[in-house]
């Protein structure tokens, strides 16, 4: 499973608003691309996504931004991955455009790749946005080094 700069900037990015909106506060974009230093229209492309994705919601005007749909305790950062990433660990035949003949013998191989794709998916789910905003919003002292 490969993380691009998509999935790494929709998870800090949802992370740093996880504080703000327990106090239903707005984000704005420009708040955020400051902060991390991500590029404003690449981060507009990522919201439009985690909107689709119906993680966080839009509001217009002056006072606008974005929020989220959920506590932070209730997304997982397997949904925040697969609503800009696409679907975890994707096999090889599911990537191409055309319907591609599968023979008899890839059949075991199938059920095999499908049980890997839900172990690590099990295990990414197992891990909210809470979690992540709790290490991230963590003071230095409490954090661990190794």
């Amino acid at each position: 499973m490969k993380i691009t700069l998509r999935g790494y900037y929709a998870m800090l990015a949802l992370a740093s608003m996880a504080g703000k909106d327990q106090n239903g506060g707005l984000v704005r974009l420009e708040e955020m691309t400051e902060r991390h230093s991500i590029p404003e229209n690449f981060l507009l492309q990522i919201f439009q996504a985690l909107k689709r994705a119906g993680l966080v919601r839009s509001k217009r005007g002056v006072h606008g931004g974005f929020q989220l749909t959920r506590p932070p305790h209730r997304i997982t950062l397997a949904e925040i991955i697969e609503s800009v990433e696409g679907r975890i660990l994707p096999g090889p035949l599911e990537e191409r455009p055309e319907p591609t003949h599968r023979p008899e013998s890839w059949r075991a191989l199938d059920g095999f790749w499908e049980e890997l794709r839900e172990r690590v998916r099990g295990e990414v789910d197992a891990y909210t946005l809470a979690d992540l905003a709790d290490r991230i919003h963590a003071p230095e002292s409490e954090m661990y080094h190794i």
